[in-house]
């Protein structure tokens, strides 16, 4: 099950179908929020069992500037972007 960090939202998907739908599992250059990918794929592998994948959903990560929504909403002061 992937788990969005920033606005909590889920989908029961495997790790290829989560990504193909947009999520992004990255750790935030800015506030270290995150679990990189390649930690992730090697923790699954080595447990054989997929159970809660943390990363941003496809609403809250930005790819322009590479940061979670978090920052972005620090950085503009902007408060609906959580939303």
């Amino acid at each position: 099950m992937a788990t969005c960090l920033v606005c909590g939202k889920f989908d029961e998907v495997d790790l290829k179908k989560a990504m193909s739908k947009g999520w992004i599992f990255a750790k935030c250059p800015e506030c270290q929020r995150g679990i990189p990918l390649d930690i992730l794929a090697v923790h699954l592998a080595a447990t054989m069992q997929e159970q809660y994948m943390e990363g941003f959903c496809e609403r809250h990560w930005f790819r322009d500037s590479g940061i979670c929504g978090y920052c972005k909403m620090r950085r503009e002061g902007v408060n609906d972007i959580v939303t």
